[in-house]
C-alpha cells in the first residue's frame, strides 16, 4: 500500500481530526516527560474504532480514541483528553482510551501494523501514531457486528475505502 497516497484521503483537518492529532501530541509530551532518553519512534500508537472511522470517512465521531500502544517500556498516561468544538459549534471532549485491546476478536489481520497509515510523528518524536487502514478497521468490526458496526462498515465501503471482494 502506498501510505503517502492513502494519507491524502484522510480527514485530519476536521475539528475531530485535529483533536485526534492534538491528543497524540499530548501523549508524545507525556512520553517525553516520563522517558527523558526515549529514542525517536520507540512508542507506537494504532488508532481504531470511531476515531479511525472519522479519520477515514468524516462520518460519526467518538468520545474516545481507541488506541493500541506498543512501547519498549511502560508509561503511565493518566487521563488525556482534548476539548474541541465540532462543526455544529458544540464543545466536545475526546479521551484517549489506552486500555483498548484490538486483538480480542481474533479477526485482526496480522499485517495491520505494516499497513497502517502514519498520522503523527517526526524524526525526533518518541511517539509515532498510525490509523489502521479502512479495510482492517472494517474487519475488526465484523466480530461484534452490532448495528453501529454494520453502519460503520457500510460507511467505509460507500466512501470507496475498499471493495466487497477485498472485505471477503
Amino acid at each position: 500500500m502506498n501510505r503517502t497516497m492513502s494519507r491524502k484521503s484522510l480527514y485530519t483537518d476536521t475539528p475531530m481530526g485535529r483533536a485526534i492529532i492534538q491528543a497524540m501530541l499530548e501523549v508524545n509530551s507525556e512520553i517525553s516527560e516520563q522517558v527523558a532518553d526515549a529514542e525517536p519512534g520507540t512508542f507506537r500508537a494504532y488508532i481504531f474504532g470511531g476515531a479511525a472511522l472519522h479519520i477515514h470517512t468524516n462520518a460519526r465521531g467518538s468520545a474516545d480514541i481507541d488506541v493500541e500502544f506498543q512501547a519498549a517500556r511502560a508509561i503511565e498516561l493518566g487521563d488525556i483528553s482534548v476539548i474541541y468544538v465540532d462543526n455544529d459549534g458544540i464543545e466536545k471532549a475526546l479521551i484517549v482510551d489506552d486500555t483498548f485491546t484490538p486483538t480480542i476478536s481474533g479477526l485482526l489481520p496480522e499485517c495491520y501494523q505494516d499497513d497502517a497509515i502514519q498520522l503523527f510523528g517526526s524524526d525526533s518524536d518518541p511517539l509515532v501514531a498510525y490509523v489502521v487502514t479502512a479495510l482492517d478497521l472494517a474487519v475488526t468490526k465484523m466480530d461484534r457486528l452490532a448495528v453501529d458496526d454494520q453502519a460503520d462498515i457500510v460507511s467505509l465501503h460507500q466512501a470507496g475505502k475498499f471493495t466487497a471482494n477485498e472485505l471477503r
